[in-house]
C-alpha cells in the first residue's frame, strides 16, 4: 500500500466522515427550525386564545350590566344577594371616588397655603432687609458725620 493509496483511503474517509458530520448538523438545524416554528405557532394560538377569553369576559359583563339595570329594582330572588352586593360595590366605589376628591383638594390647598406662606416670607424678608439696608444707611452717615468733624477738628 503505497502513499497514493493510503492518500485515498484517508481522504475517502474524511470526506465520509464530512458528510456525516454535515448531515446531522443540517438534520439538527432542519429540527431546530421547526421548534422554533412550532413555538411561534403556539405563542400565536395562545395570544388568541387570551384574547377570546378577554372578549368572552367584556360580553359577559356587558350582558350582565344590561340585566342588572333592566332588573334591579324588580330582582329574581335567586339574583338578590347578587344585585345588593353590586349595589353595595357601587356605592364603595363611589365613596372612594369622593375620598380620592377630598384628598386632592386637600393637597391643593395646602400647596396654596405653602406658596402663599414662601410668598409672605420673601416679602417680610424684603421688609427686614430694607429696614437693615437703612438703619446701617443711617449709621453709615453717622459715622461719615463724626469722621468729618474730627477731620474739621485735626485740621483747624
Amino acid at each position: 500500500m503505497g502513499f497514493a493509496d493510503v492518500f485515498e483511503k484517508v481522504s475517502s474517509t474524511l470526506f465520509s466522515t464530512g458528510k456525516q458530520v454535515g448531515g446531522v448538523v443540517s438534520d439538527k438545524a432542519k429540527e431546530a427550525k421547526d421548534k422554533a416554528k412550532d413555538a411561534v405557532e403556539i405563542a400565536n394560538l395562545k395570544n388568541q386564545i387570551s384574547s377570546n377569553k378577554q372578549t368572552l369576559k367584556d360580553n359577559y359583563a356587558a350582558l350582565g350590566e344590561y340585566y342588572f339595570g333592566k332588573f334591579k329594582d324588580s330582582p329574581d330572588p335567586e339574583v338578590i344577594e347578587n344585585i345588593k352586593a353590586i349595589g353595595d360595590l357601587e356605592q364603595a366605589i363611589k365613596d372612594l371616588e369622593d375620598k380620592v376628591i377630598e384628598i386632592k383638594d386637600a393637597q391643593a390647598e395646602a400647596k396654596a397655603a405653602r406658596e402663599a406662606a414662601r410668598e409672605a416670607a420673601k416679602e417680610e424678608a424684603a421688609k427686614a432687609a430694607e429696614t437693615v439696608t437703612e438703619a446701617v444707611d443711617e449709621e453709615l452717615a453717622k459715622v461719615k458725620d463724626t469722621v468729618s468733624d474730627i477731620k474739621d477738628d485735626i485740621t483747624e
